[in-house]
């Protein structure tokens, strides 16, 4: 998979699980309205469902995330620890 697809559905996911995020907090403040309430005082609730959705999707988001560049990698890897010895004095 290309990196631009992976940072698409990277996006997708995450904005998805920020609108659910605030889609569930919405409902929880408009269950005490007469209309949120029957929405909240289900068996299931809805805000649950939007909740759970949006934890889906941001681990979604999680798992197609850009890996890092090789080139800090191989950066990390190639600085090695200086003896005290090496080290000169001015």
């Amino acid at each position: 998979m290309s990196t631009a697809s992976r940072k698409g559905i990277y996006a997708g996911c995450y904005w998805t699980g920020i609108t659910m995020t605030l889609v569930c907090l919405a409902l929880i403040l408009a269950s005490n309205t007469e209309l949120g309430y029957w929405y909240e005082h289900s068996p299931f609730a809805l805000s649950w469902a939007f909740g759970g959705f949006a934890i889906l999707a941001f681990l979604a988001a999680e798992f197609y995330a850009p890996a890092a560049s090789s080139g800090t990698r191989a950066a990390d890897e190639s600085s090695q620890p200086v003896l005290e010895e090496e080290l000169v004095e001015v």
